[in-house]
């Protein structure tokens, strides 16, 4: 049985959530989802997580989902840990995302927790999806507007739950929920943050092991490498360079899809940048705007990669 150092180790890092690439047609572009995979992976990632918030998930059919699922996983071939979202408004479909995912030969698959439930009904919840899913479960604790599950819940979930390995946390507050869940399951629980990328620096000091932004690989992978070398300072100034262009795309979720989507095309990994309803496109003052951060990213990432 794998424990919880060992699943510690094999994702310490960055872990990109993947966007969905669409074609011009509307379809998912498998080849632009390869390129991305390769990027991910060569750019030093510890891992990838696909099919989630940022790949658009509410906006992908059951189908879609299942091209997507055993796409990636095919052509990941286990280079590196793949996470597959299997997060849905009801239970039926959370069950059957994560049959499909473990079908799929999918060793990580992650389920958002649903917010109108607690306690016991919480726990029968993810018992049902972990009988069914692959060997590892990472939730998500999302909340755009508190501070998420409760921790007593989620250790509750903790204790119950064996294939319950890994954590993202993604709520109000979010700094010292990471103390306090690290603390309470002796960091023996894989615990890592997602949206709350601008406390990147504050949560690695909290002893975070990985984070879960969307793209900007390369510089988070730059970021966390500095910080685990000891070179704060390094850290914090590359940090502080890419921050401004994270107070942009940190507006809203979907003015963070639409941006990084427009980096993916610039980046040339993405054939298109085309996002699905409700996501809109930017108006003049929003694409001008987002035209000098994409300049500045890609100026940055280039620099990294040059020196």
């Amino acid at each position: 049985m794998v424990n919880g150092n060992e699943i510690i180790s094999s994702m310490r890092g960055i872990i990109p959530s993947l966007h969905t690439p669409f074609s011009k047609d509307n379809k998912i572009d498998i080849d632009s989802l390869k390129k991305l995979i390769d990027h991910t992976i060569s750019s030093g990632c510890a891992g990838m997580l696909v099919g989630a918030v940022a790949g658009e998930n509410s906006s992908l059919s059951f189908e879609e989902k299942k091209i997507l699922i055993r796409e990636s996983i095919i052509y990941n071939r286990s280079r590196v840990p793949l996470i597959v979202s299997c997060s849905a408004k009801e239970q039926k479909d959370r069950i059957a995302l994560s049959l499909l995912a473990k079908e799929a030969g999918a060793e990580w698959f992650l389920c958002q927790a649903p917010d109108n439930l607690s306690g016991e009904e919480l726990l029968k919840c993810f018992l049902e999806i972990s009988e069914v899913g692959p060997e590892h479960l990472m939730i998500q604790d999302l909340s755009w507007t508190d501070n998420g599950m409760k921790d007593e819940d989620i250790l509750n979930l903790y204790k119950n739950i064996k294939k319950f390995k890994a954590l993202k946390i993604e709520v109000q507050h979010s700094g010292p929920k990471y103390s306090r869940v690290l603390q309470a399951t002796n960091n023996q629980l894989h615990l890592s943050g997602g949206w709350a990328i601008m406390g990147m620096i504050e949560a690695l000091q909290r002893g975070v092991h990985a984070f879960i932004p969307s793209t900007m690989e390369i510089l988070y992978n730059s970021v966390y490498n500095f910080f685990v070398q000891n070179k704060f300072e390094k850290a914090r100034n590359l940090f502080f360079e890419i921050l401004p262009t994270l107070s942009f795309a940190h507006q809203h979720i979907d003015i963070s899809i639409r941006f990084y989507k427009l980096l993916r095309k610039r980046e040339g990994i993405f054939e298109t940048s085309i996002c699905r309803p409700p996501i809109s496109d930017f108006d003049k003052f929003q694409n001008e705007e987002a035209q000098f951060h994409l300049e500045k990213i890609i100026k940055l990432q280039n620099k990294l990669l040059n020196n």
